[in-house]
């Protein structure tokens, strides 16, 4: 089988180095371009030991690559014309629907978060919320002092994974209860925040019940679950047929 030819968008980032180690040592990709909104200078292609033939422009790499990765921002979505694998976070509905309307023309993976073990957790955590229906609920999400959006889109998917079992939906989410008074309401699913470190992220779901608590956490020890995963779905994707794709669809 032909290796997958992928580029990489926000190259000079934390994720993009990540990115590239990954590939590098996936044998079944060929990196073949690596771009960010500054210029790549060769030295940064020289001390990654990418090779020289690399394609260095957004133009180039989306024109040449089977896949482009792109974890940068939501603005990044009005760019993509080809193939691609999206971590891009703090979304709203309105870039959903341009990522829906961009795989009308093209194939589009989209995950709030590449691990394998986090998409498991989802699972899980669905399953655990149908037999303990009538507990009450709280997502907390633990991440570096970077990360600018808040609540994580891994906190978000957690929490829609949990009210489409429970035939709820995102109005019982509540993201502000330090501004409210009264007690908590039924349905409700609280999240919290928290940022400090160099934390690549935690999630934990809690179920309250009356004399009994149950907690399910996952915690990424380290980022290359993230660029390993998005590596495997470029791979996945470049076999499929336009369409938009998620990580249920991979593993399932």
């Amino acid at each position: 089988m032909s290796r997958t030819k992928i580029a990489i968008a926000g190259a000079l980032g934390r994720m993009g180095n990540n990115l590239i180690n990954s590939a590098l040592s996936n044998n079944n990709v060929e990196l073949i371009g690596v771009f960010d909104v500054k210029d790549i200078d060769p030295s940064f292609i020289n001390k990654n030991q990418i090779q020289e033939n690399v394609f260095t422009t957004r133009e180039e790499s989306f024109e040449k690559a089977d896949i482009v990765i792109d974890f940068t921002t939501p603005k990044a979505l009005f760019n993509f014309t080809e193939a691609a694998v999206s971590n891009n976070t703090g979304l709203d509905e309105s870039h959903f629907n341009l990522l829906k309307q961009t795989s009308n023309s093209t194939k589009v993976f989209y995950a709030p978060n590449m691990s394998y073990g986090v998409n498991t957790f989802f699972e899980i955590a669905r399953k655990a919320s149908k037999h303990l229906k009538d507990f009450d609920i709280e997502i907390i999400e633990t991440h570096h002092r970077h990360k600018k959006d808040a609540p994580s889109g891994t906190a978000l998917k957690l929490g829609e994974e949990i009210v489409a079992e429970l035939g709820l939906s995102k109005s019982n989410f509540n993201f502000k209860r330090q501004d409210q008074e009264g007690q908590r309401k039924e349905n409700e699913i609280g999240f919290s925040s928290i940022r400090g470190g160099n934390i690549p992220g935690e999630h934990t779901v809690i179920f309250h019940g009356d004399n009994e608590s149950v907690e399910l956490t996952h915690k990424a020890h380290n980022r290359k679950i993230f660029s390993d995963g998005a590596i495997q779905a470029a791979v996945w994707l470049s076999t499929k047929e336009k369409g938009f794709y998620t990580f249920k669809d991979m593993i399932s």
